[in-house]
This record gives structure tokens, sequence and C-alpha cells, in this order.
């Protein structure tokens, strides 16, 4: 079915107001071989709806077995699997980002560095 862009503005209006954050994160090697990461800047934001609770439910439905510490719905299109994400404060991998009619889920974990 396709959903009309006059009812996803609508459901963007109602449900997409916590704004998050795609950090970047960039890695380099130092001369003696170490890894040092960089501080993440923030290269743009997008307005989602975040969740912290029905993992289970979510889990289930898709077959997810990995610890989930967030669900974010939104209209933007451009997140990819493995970017890191922000939303208060505190950071998220996408580890999951499936796109639907009417907008994307994204699953998400806490960042570990």
């Amino acid at each position: 079915m396709r959903i009309p862009e006059a009812m996803k503005k609508t459901i963007a209006a109602q449900f997409y107001d916590k704004t998050v954050e795609v950090l970047s994160s960039e890695v380099s090697i130092d001369d003696e071989g170490g890894i040092i990461k960089g501080e993440a800047l923030v290269v743009r934001e997008f307005k989602g709806n975040v969740q912290f609770s029905n993992f289970a439910l979510i889990q289930q439905e898709y077959g997810i077995d990995y610890q989930i510490d967030v669900v974010i719905t939104t209209d933007d299109r451009n997140i990819k699997t493995g970017e890191l994400l922000r939303n208060q404060g505190i950071r998220y991998v996408a580890k999951d980002v499936r796109p639907f009619d009417s907008h994307v889920l994204i699953v998400g974990a806490l960042w570990q560095r």
C-alpha cells in the first residue's frame, strides 16, 4: 500500500518530536599502531520517536537476538546500519535499519568505546 505524502507529514508532525544526532566516528592509528578514536562530531540531526521499552516484542517480531537499548522511528531514510547516534547525551550504534512504507525503524544498542 502506498502511503500518501500528506499522511507521512501528519505522522511526522505528531510523533517525531525528539532530536537525534548522527555523529562521525573517526578512528586513526598512531605511529606505534595504536587505535585512536577521535572526538565524535555532529554530522547532522533528524527528528524521530525514541522508545526505551517493548524491546522483547521487537526482538520477537524481527528475530533479533542481541541487546536492544533504543528503538527510533523516523521519516529520515538516510540512516545506515553502523552509524553512531546520540539522543539526550547517550550514544548508540544503529544495529539494524528497516524501511517501511511510512517510516524507518532503527534498532540501536549502547555504543561501546
